[in-house]
Formats: C-alpha cells, sequence, structure tokens
C-alpha cells in the first residue's frame, strides 16, 4: 500500500528544480493551479520516508527522487551557505529568504540528520 501511494506523490516532483510540489492529489496528480511555492522542510521530510520506502521495497526510485529534490534545494543556498524558509519550485528562487532555526526550516536539518 505504502508503494502505491508513494508512486502517486512522485508527480510532485515533476519540476524544472526536481524539488516537489506541495499538494499532490492522490488520484488526479498535482491540482491545476498548484502554488509552486513550498517550504524547506516540505522539500527535506522526503528523505526519510521515501529513504525508509525503498530499504523496505528495494525500488531505489524513491530515495534518489528525495535526494535529487535536496541536493537541488542545496543548490540555492545563499553565499553564506543558508537555506530560506520557502522558495519557488519551478525556478529556485526564494520567496522567503529568512533563515534560523526556529519553527520551519529547524525541521529541514533534523530530517537531514535522521535521512543520514
Amino acid at each position: 500500500m505504502a508503494d502505491n501511494i508513494a508512486r502517486k506523490i512522485l508527480p510532485a516532483f515533476d519540476t524544472a528544480t526536481g524539488m516537489p510540489y506541495g499538494t499532490v492529489n492522490l488520484k488526479y496528480g498535482v491540482p491545476k493551479g498548484e502554488t509552486t511555492i513550498t517550504c524547506t522542510a516540505c522539500i527535506g521530510t522526503f528523505i526519510i520516508e521515501f529513504g525508509t520506502l525503498s530499504r523496505l521495497t528495494g525500488d531505489p526510485i524513491f530515495e534518489k527522487t528525495a535526494i535529487r529534490a535536496i541536493r537541488a534545494l542545496w543548490k540555492y543556498r545563499s553565499n553564506l551557505g543558508l537555506l530560506g524558509n520557502h522558495i519557488d519550485v519551478s525556478n529556485g528562487k526564494w520567496t522567503a529568504q529568512d533563515s534560523g532555526i526556529g519553527g520551519g526550516i529547524d525541521s529541514y536539518f533534523e530530517y537531514l540528520v535522521k535521512g543520514a
């Protein structure tokens, strides 16, 4: 069942950057007019779920997709090596450039550690 649901989520990653849309309809795919803005943690969380699923099913597509998204996000870090809070997945431009360790972005770092 998890494999089936994850395959229905994969179309969310079909963006110019490889980072996922924030919403996907499990029956129809990415909703028409879906916002291209998503949060840093929303991109990072997939390394845990998809990484685990790849290991359980033996299908690397899930983990590879999550890693590609994280690497894409890292590519858009600032000159200081910081990440913002929200990014446009269609072009990699930050829509919320603020960074820190507070709510939202702290989860991204937590997911990296747990997914390592």
